[in-house]
């Protein structure tokens, strides 16, 4: 079989497959919102259903939003726009610039000496130490997110954390594992 053969079968499958689901889904009346045999709707009304579930899986779909003509809207419901979400993480992201230190968690117990990290040197290790961080774990348990977090807090020293690999030093600091330490990144 070559490759052009395995390709339209592999198609076919998929297409076999596509119009299976689309079955199985028309089946079950185009509707989107089956009760799952309890018979009653939103409002707790009885419709007579019983306890039959037709034979369909007991799937809850979410209720739809069905606008009505004059009618109020929902108020359990915010219809937030990109617009409105992008201008909440703006806000945020301008109250922790306004305050000086990123929103990382706090560093708990005696602080350890960064500078055994290499890349950080002195004038690194207080800067540091003014935005909150000061412990080996503190850094090692840094997500992505952190990281995004608190490196533009770090001005002329911003990349530093990803290219010097400062969270997985900071692992075997924090673990006590020098040995491995020094296998990967030289004498400490």
């Amino acid at each position: 079989m070559d490759g052009q053969q395995l390709f339209f079968l592999i198609a076919a499958l998929v297409i076999a497959v596509m119009i299976l689901i689309w079955a199985l889904v028309g089946r079950s009346g185009g509707t989107g919102h089956h009760d799952a045999g309890h018979g009653h709707d939103d409002h707790g009304h009885d419709h007579g259903h019983g306890a039959h579930d037709h034979g369909h899986a007991a799937v809850e779909a979410p209720p739809a939003i069905i606008p009505t003509i004059g009618g109020a809207p929902d108020p359990t419901v915010a219809a937030l726009s990109t617009a409105d979400v992008d201008a909440q993480i703006a806000a945020q992201a301008a109250e922790a610039q306004a305050s000086g230190k990123p929103r990382i968690a706090a560093a708990v117990g005696d602080p350890d000496d960064l500078r055994k990290i290499k890349g950080i040197g002195p004038k690194l290790n207080t800067l540091l130490g003014e935005l909150g961080v000061a412990r080996y774990d503190q850094i090692a348990a840094w997500t992505a997110a952190d990281v995004a977090e608190i490196d533009p807090y770090l001005g002329t020293f911003k990349g530093r954390i990803d290219r010097d690999n400062w969270i997985e030093q900071a692992g075997f600091l924090a673990r006590g594992d020098i040995a491995g330490f020094e296998a990967k990144f030289g004498k400490l």
